[in-house]
């Protein structure tokens, strides 16, 4: 079987970055795509500068996009560093070559433009920050 090649997108920058990827499997699929992904979550949680990651599962059966992955890290060289660990590699390439699964990972890294708090009708505060 061919190795399904790993995405990466070079974020060399000291400063706060968000890694969203969004992930395309068979609603079948669900519970075998859960433990591999927790495997690879678990890896990237040990590592200098993750501060959170959060899996969304849609709520609507038929979405293309059934899994979205949102993880912050304090700069993207953290990132970069520990994209580069061979136990995380082998990890992914698990969950990527899994012969039952047939998943898309769609990984792309975001920088915060607008954070936008709720608004404080008839105060001073401002709405965003």
């Amino acid at each position: 079987m061919m190795e399904v090649p790993i995405t990466r997108t070079e974020t060399p920058v000291d400063e706060p970055i968000t890694m969203i990827n969004a992930f395309t499997v068979p609603i079948e699929e669900s519970e075998a795509f859960l433990p591999l992904w927790e495997e690879n979550a678990e890896i990237m949680a040990r590592q200098p500068g993750f501060i959170r990651a959060r899996l969304h599962r849609s709520m609507i059966d038929d979405a293309e996009l059934r899994f979205v992955n949102v993880a912050q890290w304090e700069s993207g060289r953290q990132l970069e560093e520990a994209l580069s660990r061979p136990e995380w590699h082998e990890s992914a390439q698990r969950l990527l070559n899994d012969p039952g699964l047939h998943i898309t990972a769609r990984p792309s890294i975001y920088e915060v433009i607008v954070d936008l708090l709720p608004s404080r009708v008839g105060s001073d505060e401002p709405a965003t920050i």
